[in-house]
Parts: C-alpha cells; sequence; structure tokens
C-alpha cells in the first residue's frame, strides 16, 4: 500500500485524483481547512471511503501546514506528497499569491525534506500549468525566490508569477535534498468525458463568459495560436500513473496535446460559437494588439482580465514522456474534442445559475453532446423530453415519481440547445432533435416509454410519423402543441421577441405564464421557476434556440399527422392552455383541469395519469 499526502484535493482537479486515486491500493492524507465541509464534499460524490481517505485539517499559507502534532507525524509517514493546491484565481494580489504558493511551496517542501531524511520521500508530484518556463534543462537557476527585487521572470501577474517561481523553489529543493521529483505540467483544465462538467469556471469560462456578451467578436493572435485543453478525468489517471512509478530523478511531464488534436483559436471559437447559437468571429487580430487593447481599459468593460490571453500560446511543446507511459494514442482517445461542445454548454449554464445545486439522484452522462439525467431501474426506461421555457431539470419531481412508483430506469434529456446541452447546426432544424431520438432507442433494445411535453411532444409525434419508434415503444404527449388557437403572436419580429426575452421582469413573465395559460395562476407556478427562465435569457443559447423552435412550431403547425399509428400512443391535455387547442385529431386525449405546464407543477397527478392509475 502506498500512503499519500495531498493538496488540493477538494479542488476541481483533486476531487476527481481522489476519485481515481481510491481505486488503487493506497491511503491517502488529504490536507484541508475544514474536516466537515471535506466530508460533504465527498459525501455527495458518493466515494467517501473512511477506510482510504483520511482528512487532515491545516492550511497551505501557514507554518508546518498548521499541522497538529499527531497529523504532523501522520504526514511524516507518507511515501508520496502529490501537490495540487491553490485555487485558480487569475486576478489574485501579489500577497494573496505568494501566501498561497510561495510560502505554500515552502511549507511542503519543508515537510518532504523531513520524510526524505527520515525514511526516504518515494516522490514528490507537483502539478503545475504548461505555460509554466521551467524544465528538466533549466531548473536550477540561482535566485531566492523569496526577494521581491529580482525581477527574473518578468511577469506582472502575481498569479502566474508565484506559480512559476513555487515551480522553480520545488525543483530547487528537491535538486538540493535528492528526493525523486515530477512535474506535471497539464494544459487548461476542463470537466470530465463523461459528463463535460467544468465546476471551475474562471479558465475557459472566462471565454465562454466573454462570448455570452457578445464581447469576442475577434480571433485572438489567429493561426498557430493555441489554447490547449485537458479533461480533469485524463489529468488523474495520468498522475495515478505517475504516482505507479519508481521514480530516481527530476522529470517533467507536459500534457499538450498534439497539434492534429489541438485546433488553432479559430477552430475552437468555431466550435464555441456552434455550441453558444451564436455567429462565429471571422477576423484575427494579433495577439499583442489584443493585450494592449485589454490594458487599455477593454477589460472593466469586458470583466475578462488582460492576463486571460496569456492561456492562448503558439508555443511549442513536447509531450513526449507522456505517451511512453500512456502509450502513443492516450492524446487521440482523451481528446476534449470529442465532447468540448457539452463543455461550453455547461460553463453557460453556470454562468446562468451560479447557485444551482444539481439533484443527485440522477446521475448525469453524455449521450454524443446531449446530456441525460438518469435513476437506474428494472425495466423498460421512461425517456422524458421538456418543452421550450424549461429543461431536464424542471422534469426530475416528474422522473423521481415515474421511479417511485414502477421502480423502472428513468432518462431525461436536455434537449439541444437548452438546458446543458449544446446547439448544433443541422439543415432541418428539427433533425437535431430526431437526432437524439434515434440515439437513446438504439440504446433500448427492448423498446421504452416515451414522454414528450410540449415541443418534447412534436418531438416524438415526429419521431412516430417517421417511424423511427416501433411497436415496442409506448409514447405519452403531454400538452402536444399542434394546433394553436391564434398563431398570429407568433409572428412577431424576431429581434422584437429577443429583446423582449432579454427585457423580461418578474412582473411581466408571470403575466405572460398566466396570460397564456401555462400555469393556472401566479401561486400554482413552481418556486424559482420565473428568476430561472429569467436567468437563462442571459444566455444566447437559450435565446437563439427559443426564438427558432418557436418560429419552426408557428410554420410547421397545425401539421398532418393522420397517418401516426396511434395503438401505443396516450396524450394528456391540460384544459387551462389559452393558446393551443387540444389535437382531438390525434385521437383520444385525457383531459386534467391544468395549464400548458402542468408536468412541471402537478408531477404526482402526471405521473398517475402516465401510469394510468
Amino acid at each position: 500500500m502506498i500512503t499519500i499526502f495531498l493538496t488540493g484535493g477538494t479542488g476541481f482537479i483533486g476531487r476527481q485524483l481522489v476519485e481515481e486515486l481510491l481505486k488503487e491500493d493506497v491511503m491517502i492524507f488529504l490536507l484541508v481547512r475544514s474536516k466537515s465541509k471535506a466530508t460533504r464534499v465527498f459525501q455527495k460524490k458518493g466515494f467517501l471511503n473512511e477506510a482510504a481517505l483520511h482528512f487532515i485539517e491545516g492550511d497551505l499559507t501557514k507554518t508546518d501546514l498548521g499541522l497538529s502534532n499527531e497529523d504532523k507525524d501522520r504526514v511524516l509517514n507518507t511515501d508520496v506528497i502529490i501537490h495540487a493546491g491553490g485555487q485558480m484565481d487569475i486576478q489574485a494580489t501579489t500577497q494573496e499569491a505568494t501566501s498561497v504558493f510561495l510560502n505554500g511551496a515552502r511549507h511542503i517542501s519543508e515537510f518532504a525534506k523531513r520524510i526524505h531524511q527520515l525514511k526516504g520521500l518515494q516522490q514528490f508530484i507537483h502539478v503545475v500549468g504548461y505555460m509554466s518556463p521551467f524544465d528538466d534543462s533549466n531548473s536550477k537557476v540561482a535566485i531566492d525566490v523569496f526577494q521581491e527585487e529580482h525581477d527574473y521572470l518578468k511577469i506582472k501577474n502575481p498569479y502566474e508569477r508565484t506559480k512559476f517561481l513555487a515551480d522553480l523553489y520545488i525543483r530547487q529543493q528537491a535538486s538540493a535534498v535528492g528526493y525523486p521529483l515530477s512535474v506535471i505540467n497539464p494544459p487548461t483544465v476542463v470537466g470530465g468525458s463523461t459528463t463535460g462538467s467544468t465546476e471551475q469556471v474562471a479558465g475557459l469560462g472566462l471565454l465562454v463568459e466573454s462570448m455570452r456578451r457578445g464581447l469576442m467578436p475577434v480571433i485572438p493572435g489567429g493561426n498557430g495560436y493555441k489554447l490547449p485543453l485537458i479533461s480533469n478525468d485524463a489529468l488523474a489517471k495520468f498522475i495515478v500513473q505517475v504516482v505507479k512509478l519508481e521514480q530516481s530523478c527530476i522529470q517533467t511531464y507536459t500534457l499538450v496535446p498534439d497539434k492534429q488534436h489541438n485546433p488553432d483559436i479559430s477552430e475552437l471559437l468555431g466550435v464555441m460559437s456552434e455550441s453558444m447559437n451564436i455567429a462565429a468571429p471571422t477576423i484575427s487580430v494579433p495577439l499583442h494588439f489584443m493585450k494592449a487593447l485589454m490594458k487599455s481599459g477593454i477589460s472593466k468593460i469586458t470583466q475578462i482580465p488582460s492576463d486571460g490571453l496569456n492561456f492562448i500560446t503558439n508555443r511549442r511543446f513536447s509531450n513526449d514522456l507522456p505517451k511512453k507511459i500512456m502509450g502513443e494514442d492516450w492524446f487521440t482517445k482523451t481528446s476534449v474534442m470529442n465532447f468540448f461542445p457539452a463543455v461550453v454548454a455547461d460553463l453557460d449554464y453556470r454562468l446562468m445559475y451560479p447557485n444551482n445545486q444539481h439533484n443527485y439522484a440522477f446521475e448525469r452522462t453524455l449521450n454524443g453532446n446531449t446530456v441525460i439525467y438518469q435513476i437506474p431501474g428494472e425495466g423498460k426506461p421512461f425517456i422524458l423530453f421538456h418543452g421550450l421555457l424549461s429543461d431536464g431539470e424542471d422534469l426530475f419531481p416528474l422522473g423521481l415519481e415515474l421511479h417511485e412508483q414502477t421502480g423502472q430506469p428513468v432518462w431525461i434529456a436536455d434537449l439541444p440547445g437548452l438546458g446543458r446541452s449544446p446547439f448544433k447546426h443541422e439543415k432541418n432544424l428539427i433533425d437535431l432533435y430526431l437526432n437524439v431520438v434515434k440515439e437513446l432507442s438504439g440504446k433500448t433494445a427492448h423498446g421504452a416509454h416515451w414522454i414528450g411535453h410540449s415541443f418534447g411532444a412534436v418531438i416524438l409525434l415526429e419521431a412516430l410519423a417517421r417511424e423511427y419508434l416501433d411497436t415496442k415503444n409506448t409514447i405519452t404527449l403531454l400538452q402536444p402543441p399542434v394546433a394553436q388557437k391564434n398563431s398570429k403572436s407568433f409572428n412577431t419580429p424576431q429581434l422584437l421577441n429577443k429583446w423582449a426575452l432579454k427585457l423580461s421582469t418578474a412582473n411581466s413573465l408571470g403575466r405572460y405564464l398566466i396570460g397564456n395559460g401555462l400555469f393556472e395562476n401566479i401561486e400554482s407556478i413552481p418556486k424559482h421557476y420565473i428568476a430561472k427562465v429569467r436567468s437563462s435569457f442571459t444566455s444566447p443559447r437559450i435565446v437563439n434556440t427559443t426564438l427558432q423552435l418557436n418560429r419552426f412550431l408557428s410554420k410547421n403547425y397545425p401539421g398532418d399527422f393522420t397517418k401516426v399509428p396511434r395503438s401505443n400512443l396516450h396524450i394528456i391535455w391540460g384544459d387551462q392552455d389559452r393558446h393551443y387547442s387540444a389535437p382531438v385529431q390525434l385521437g383520444k386525449i385525457d383531459v386534467v383541469p391544468y395549464g400548458h405546464h402542468f408536468p412541471l407543477n402537478h408531477p404526482t397527478e402526471t405521473a398517475s395519469y402516465v401510469l394510468g392509475n
């Protein structure tokens, strides 16, 4: 068994690393500021292992890391140190950055020295950004990193300067004392490959925020410039493999992907723009000119620090050493571009709802780049598609009711361009959504119970008409909007609609919801629903997708569904809807005394109707 002392384990990278390490024969002593907070974090993640994971209260900025005598003894008996601590804050002051990075490096290096003198330290692993100028060829620079008068790096940004000086200091100490050191240089870290979930919004999130606000009209740097990326799960797996190595010297591992898996910034912005459903920038501007503009005052307008552009580079990097450990095709298999659109949509979602708390009853995964929330169970899954002015999370209460009453699996999709799912351009807009049906139906060999609300019901109707769903499937349509009472309200110019959405107030939105019969009355609107919808209108992805789908509905319905098979079709209709009529041409309809959005505010009753109770 390997005993490990880990800093930064409760952070975005660290939590993923802990999860990967716990798959090995290890015992982890994790430096935390609060044991109770750390316990809650890992309980939520579902991998709190009291036999292998031990929390040690302390602080990187304090002498001896602020440890008790008992905890000092525990740390001094560890085999490996992994130092990944320090919050990402590119706007940190010199005092803050020095305290965390330089003083933290000094304090943890003192423990490394004492461990090595007592029993021999197997390895010190330091995780530091890929833009560090230090490597195995220049790590013996003889400067005192704590002397403020030196200007060796000539980097003004305190965050970058102190991180890189900490890298140098740790290299100096390892060389002087003689213990093995592995320095791991990851590029910008984004969310895991299975979800795209990127909790650290201070990195790539800065770029997403500028696009959300329409403040990225140009391509910084142009051809040859890149913003290298790696997923936190790929990084964690690599660190685990380094832990297993028998090191004898100082070794640097740079995890920047090969050129063919590392697109130019123009291509990257193109993917981001498509995911956000906005036009991509086409004009390139030299990076030095962009930085000068930002420093001249543009940063105050964009709220993006000029130093945020430092992560865009045309430097060349060697990744031969990581390939020797992970295999020649590792960068191909772990390329972030395979799920990058989902990362962009996730960051957009987090910027819309910074205080959103995910319901952990549902496990989140990706089907392509479409987010699917799942609860496991026995039997055919219920597959739920939401409508407009909502997302997958709004159907969680209904999904939970269906699962609790049947024990069957529940899958809830965030439809493309909405919720946490990215947009993707298709020649015919409806095909984007029918592709989700085809992909999910391919995962249900014995069929499924499909449930579509509002626009989600339209998707299922189209799928039936095109024979994408066979008789192994049953379909329930909740309020299918295919028979308009008054089509004029859809013919407002798009720009006016867009501004009406963006400038809507809580009162005006409430009046719209009640006036159109989406809910029966103000009291029936779910708590936080109006605030959530208003926040969603800060996203061009949500606004533009909503307007496009609204326009699609107004142009294409009422449609001809006379040939749609009705043997496995169930329709439930809320009679308080003031905009649409019940689609009697589709067959028998169960009428309920609710508004258009009844699956959102009456989940228990809706589940009973769906199940025929």
